[in-house]
């Protein structure tokens, strides 16, 4: 089993004494550190997505139409399909997310792999939008790592145990980082304590495993999925900090043995769940 205890050091050539990671530079020290959201949040922000480009569409397609028209006939008609079309394009794509979620039924890795670019496409769009609104974007993260979840589990890939990595952040507390540990010793898959998000693309280079395990803040999590997204299977577990950002973060370690046996021991039913403490 790999464990990879050492954490590499961050330099600093100014007297910055920050300690809180990268991802967290602008916490002001007294917001809620926790953001959390159902899937729902990234399902209606999505369907208000798809309102607003159809209703920006046509008010720009009524603007401009006597226009082009001018120059050609058939260039408001043109428009109009393209508008169309890309309001179709949305529409089917969040009906294949959502239908894959309902169904709750094993998929091909193909199709899969396919409804999650579907998703990639999507998530920009929810972003930019919860920003316009003034909504958390830790919240809307949060959410979107669920849906993203939900969509790998589906999937049903599994794979062998020396071909999964599990990352965890040095924040966690050092009992759970034991704790994990050993959980991943009983099942022999690799176990790497990074710092950020370059160490996380070191191990992941270095070892290259068919699969990744996750454990960081949603921030973390969002970046990860998108530097690994067409490439890696990854599951994320999203920490809690009682405590703020980047210090003594806590992990459900039932919901990191869940995702270990998705991937490597396929779930028979009524198996219950045993997670040992030191």
């Amino acid at each position: 089993m790999l464990a990879t205890r050492g954490v590499g050091s961050t330099s600093n050539a100014s007297n910055d004494t920050r300690k809180l990671g990268d991802e967290w530079r602008d916490w002001d020290g007294d917001s809620p550190a926790e953001s959390r959201a159902g899937k729902r949040l990234f399902f209606a922000l999505g369907g208000a997505l798809l309102v607003a480009t159809g209703g920006t569409g046509a008010c720009a397609w009524y603007l401009v139409a006597p226009r082009l028209a001018q120059w050609h006939e058939r260039l408001p008609g043109v428009l109009l399909i393209a508008i169309a079309a890309l309001v179709a394009t949305l529409l089917l794509a969040q009906a294949a997310v959502a239908a894959t979620l309902l169904l709750h039924v094993p998929l091909p890795r193909s199709i899969s792999a396919l409804v999650r670019r579907v998703l990639a496409r999507i998530e920009g769009g929810v972003f930019s939008l919860g920003a316009l609104l003034s909504i958390d974007r830790d919240r809307i993260a949060h959410s979107f790592v669920l849906v993203h979840n939900a969509l790998v589990r589906a999937s049903r890939q599994h794979t062998t145990p020396d071909r999964l990595l599990v990352l965890l952040p040095r924040c966690l507390t050092r009992e759970q980082l034991k704790q994990a540990s050993a959980l991943g010793d009983r099942y022999g898959v690799g176990v790497a304590v990074v710092a950020g998000g370059e160490l996380a693309r070191q191990r992941i280079k270095e070892h290259r495993p068919a699969a990744v395990i996750g454990v960081a803040c949603e921030r973390d999590l969002l970046s990860g999925i998108r530097d690994v997204r067409g490439r890696l299977c990854v599951l994320g577990i999203p920490n809690t900090r009682p405590h703020g950002p980047c210090k003594d973060t806590c992990v459900d370690l039932a919901e990191l043995q869940q995702a270990i046996e998705f991937y490597v021991v396929p779930k028979a039913p009524g198996r219950e769940l045993v997670v040992e403490s030191r």
